[in-house]
């Protein structure tokens, strides 16, 4: 193919994925949250992003995760099941949550964390992530993982939640359409394989 030709077909690549703002705009707008009830019950994390290099290793190597989230008097009880290189690591945390409008604010242990639920397809939703944790090297400790000696990092990520464990091709390319209107390019860091299953209570070890 001659140069014209390449630059030709890489223009029509790239102008398939450059949206316009007005484009964006229902892609990006979060829903309300005064009734946080949609954040709540088993879902299944089917893609993801992250904009820090340490988490996009972990998300590369991430085969599996859900999640269940319940209510309860003393804030939001999180229950996390994640399949890492082959080894399922649950974690349970109950979590202080305010809402004000379209955000949800979260803070524990060494984290703070704002998120906005945006559209999905149908029986999805997408969850936008901006947060901040301290004393990163000891999460990195927890997870295995050498430590650079970071105190502290801000990170934004962006996942695609499904009620079920199945994702369309449709859906996930209107997720990379909603990545790029917030920064994002390229492919997801993690797509789950349904070969790779999820983890089971039984065979998880807590952290």
């Amino acid at each position: 193919m001659c140069l014209r030709g390449l630059l030709l077909v890489s223009g029509l690549f790239l102008s398939s994925w450059a949206l316009t703002p007005e484009e964006c705009q229902p892609l990006v707008t979060p829903f309300s949250l005064a009734d946080p009830s949609m954040m709540y019950g088993r879902s299944y994390i089917l893609a993801g992003y992250n904009d820090n290099d340490v988490f996009k290793a972990i998300l590369k190597t991430l085969e599996s995760s859900w999640m269940n989230v319940t209510d309860s008097p003393s804030g939001v009880f999180m229950s996390q099941f994640n399949k890492l290189n082959g080894t399922c690591l649950l974690s349970r945390e109950t979590v202080s949550v305010t809402f004000d409008g379209n955000t949800a604010s979260v803070s524990f242990i060494n984290m703070s964390t704002t998120m906005h639920i945006l559209p999905g397809g149908d029986g999805l939703t997408v969850t936008s992530v901006n947060s901040t944790v301290k004393h990163f090297d000891l999460v990195l400790k927890n997870l295995n993982i050498p430590s650079e000696n970071r105190e502290e990092i801000s990170l934004r990520a962006l996942y695609l939640m499904g009620r079920e464990a199945t994702l369309k091709d449709s859906d996930l390319e209107e997720f990379k359409k909603q990545a790029s209107c917030l920064g994002f390019s390229g492919e997801p860091q993690y797509i789950y394989n349904p070969k790779n299953g999820f983890c089971t209570e039984e065979e998880s070890i807590n952290l």
